[in-house]
């Protein structure tokens, strides 16, 4: 049986220091990105671009006519990524010292470029769609109707998605099992099989979900999770991933996520629209605006944050309620202080950073909405 567990003073050190470094790093590379798409808007380079993909200046009328638009948009998406690419490397080398990243470099830029060609695709073509309907005056109502299409899209081949990045295969492992089946069967959720998740290539960090739907619903255990977690902190990890299921969670991540997507692009719209008025660039349904729609975006995205932070932590707060009844309370606390520990997070954080940037409420904070004492005895 393993030991409970404890807020070793070292890791707890350790964790403080790389959230702080991964905030600011996150907030450098945001504010990096902003600023040079907004330095490419002032020297005009969507206008060159989008004249280079257009030279006839021809009216996007027709649906072969997106094809200038989205090299447009895949340009500046291209150039966002390189931006970007010394951040990345910066916290890929900080998760290796702090023996949180065991993937090598050549594997996390692998997988940066699947990332890119996932956003080309995913993200690229809506957009071009969304410039498309801009210049009707029904344009919101389009909007609206697909960020709704985009969020359902996004739910049904996000777990698709996990597999071009992770391994799974079978547990054989019977006794364990049967006793993640029995957890789900007591919650209502039937699932045709459960699967090790091999996050043990990549990161030392422990997690597990319930990816799927209807027939095909499965759960997933991080090997790193089955390695470090006895039985019954696992069945609480478990029993808490069942409980965004049962409760309903993923048609009301589609509801909050198309809310706030249709929200950021129609701000965007009115802002660019207000930001162009005169010169070169015609509004945001010009595909020259492009630059400044991306920065606009992501300014927007940042100060919206906070409210689905809020939506979020809801969720998980339930989920750890829904979890602790069907385990115990207990084993939901050990859990939660064991996921700190390993998964090098400060349980603590600032209440503003929780505000702004969590999406999951602070651990401290989880194990005594559940009764259990915080800190926990060693």
């Amino acid at each position: 049986m393993m030991a409970a567990p404890r807020l070793d003073p070292d890791r707890l050190r350790r964790a403080r220091a790389y959230r702080k470094f991964s905030l600011w790093t996150g907030l450098a590379s945001t504010a990096t990105g902003v600023l040079v798409l907004v330095a490419l808007h002032v020297l005009e380079i969507g206008v060159f671009a989008r004249y280079m993909t257009n030279p006839m200046e021809l009216p996007f009328a027709r649906p072969i006519d997106a094809a200038p638009i989205f090299l447009v948009i895949s340009l500046f998406t291209v150039i966002g990524w390189v931006v970007r690419l010394p951040f990345s490397y910066l916290s890929w080398r900080r998760g290796r010292r702090e023996g949180l990243v065991v993937q090598p470099l050549a594997g996390a830029f692998t997988d940066s470029l699947k990332t890119l060609v996932l956003t080309l695709i995913l993200l690229g073509i809506p957009l071009t769609a969304w410039y498309a309907v801009l210049p009707r005056p029904d344009w919101w109502l389009w909007t609206i109707a697909g960020a709704g299409v985009l969020a359902i899209v996004s739910t049904l081949l996000g777990p698709a998605l996990t597999w071009l990045f992770f391994r799974f295969e079978p547990l054989t492992d019977q006794a364990v099992t049967e006793r993640v089946r029995a957890v789900a069967e007591r919650a209502g959720v039937r699932v045709s099989g459960v699967y090790r998740w091999g996050l043990g290539a990549k990161t030392t960090a422990a997690n597990a979900a319930v990816i799927g739907l209807g027939p095909t619903k499965r759960i997933a255990l991080g090997d790193t999770l089955l390695a470090s977690f006895p039985m019954d902190e696992v069945e609480s990890v478990v029993a808490h991933e069942v409980g965004h299921d049962v409760s309903g969670d993923p048609p009301r991540y589609v509801v909050a996520f198309a809310v706030a997507g249709s929200a950021a692009l129609i701000l965007t719209r009115l802002l660019v629209d207000a930001v162009t008025s005169q010169g070169l660039v015609h509004g945001a349904a010009d595909p020259a605006s492009y630059p400044l729609v991306a920065a606009a975006l992501s300014v927007i995205g940042l100060l919206g944050r906070p409210g689905l932070m809020a939506f979020t932590r809801w969720r998980e707060s339930a989920a750890d309620s829904f979890g602790a009844r069907h385990t115990s309370r207990e084993s939901m606390a050990r859990a939660l202080v064991r996921l700190a520990d390993q998964n090098l997070v400060d349980p603590e954080p600032p209440r503003w950073e929780q505000i702004w940037f969590y999406s999951h409420p602070a651990i401290a904070n989880r194990v005594r909405a559940l009764g259990q004492p915080w800190p926990p005895s060693s």
